[in-house]
């Protein structure tokens, strides 16, 4: 077991390259010939952005500790520094992009809300007319024909590509996100940019009277809409979003628990493995030991 969660400078597997920050990288998904399932182990890249547009065929999402079954065809937004990873079926057809974020900064520099807004995951699905599936595959490999270019102003065009591909990403995101705040009177929409707020902070860093604040709403009504959308309470919602991180240093890396305990932020080892073990059943170490088990006997071949 690694002694820490994979973390590449470069694409999957490769902790040695050195990215510019025009790095740029296109490539196919699905483009061996396959018969079984496949898929990229849980990682991350401190520096690359990616986005994945698959085109047909079954897949599957593994972003911290929640399984996400995707509907193709879809694209999918994952930004430096995010835990992921993806089970693919043999019939898995499309093309990832992997850009610099320094690149991103630069070229997107002009208009900061795009860079904030689409720095979270996101799975995007339910297409328009103006930005539809097919039009953003097109932008994806023109930049991919660009880059294997030898014309004069490459990175130019380049970055002409880039803005309207994020452009037209920004607008399909704010059309779902307006679709949730109409048929929800406004609740999906403070419950989402709740979750990024959570997402974003660090463990026991706000208050829920914080979070709420943000929102401009008081705490009863951000608990109101955590339990209308969710079943839980604004306080559990936090809590989980703790022990998804736990479960990646646990499961993913072999750090101590005091370790753990320190990074997550938690007075002592003895505090977290009280708080653990409250909301999962299991103290740290029983949960690490179970999920060994369960990698081994997945590794198994079959009878």
């Amino acid at each position: 077991m690694p002694t820490e969660i994979a973390h590449y400078n470069g694409l999957y597997g490769d902790d040695k390259a050195q990215v510019s920050h025009t790095y740029i990288y296109s490539q196919l998904i699905g483009q061996r010939n396959r018969t079984t399932t496949w898929g990229l182990k849980p990682h991350l890249h401190g520096n690359l952005y990616q986005l994945f547009f698959l085109e047909a065929g079954q897949a599957t999402l593994d972003v911290d500790a929640d399984s996400v079954p995707l509907r193709t065809p879809c694209v999918v937004l994952i930004p430096s520094n995010t835990v992921h990873a993806f089970t693919f079926s043999a019939q898995v057809r499309g093309r990832s992009l992997t850009v610099a974020d320094a690149l991103l900064d630069t070229i997107l520099q002009v208009s900061p809300a795009i860079l904030i807004e689409l720095n979270s995951v996101y799975v995007l699905s339910d297409f328009t007319e103006e930005e539809s599936f097919v039009e953003l595959l097109s932008l994806e490999r023109a930049i991919h024909a660009e880059m294997h270019s030898q014309l004069p102003e490459k990175q130019l065009a380049l970055n002409g590509y880039f803005k309207l591909l994020f452009v037209k990403l920004f607008r399909l995101l704010k059309h779902q996100q307006n679709k949730a705040k109409g048929s929800s009177n406004r609740n999906l929409h403070y419950f989402h940019e709740f979750q990024k707020s959570v997402a974003r902070a660090a463990p026991f860093e706000k208050k829920i009277s914080q979070y709420a604040q943000e929102l401009n709403i008081t705490a009863v009504h951000l608990n109101r809409i955590c339990q209308a959308v969710k079943g839980r309470s604004a306080l559990e919602i936090v809590n989980a979003n703790t022990i998804r991180r736990a479960h990646n240093h646990l499961v993913y890396t072999s750090s101590s628990i005091s370790e753990i305990a320190y990074t997550l932020q938690f007075a002592d080892s003895s505090y977290f493995t009280r708080f653990f073990r409250k909301h999962t059943g299991l103290s740290p170490v029983a949960y690490r030991a179970r999920a060994y088990h369960d990698e081994k006997q997945n590794q198994k071949p079959a009878a």
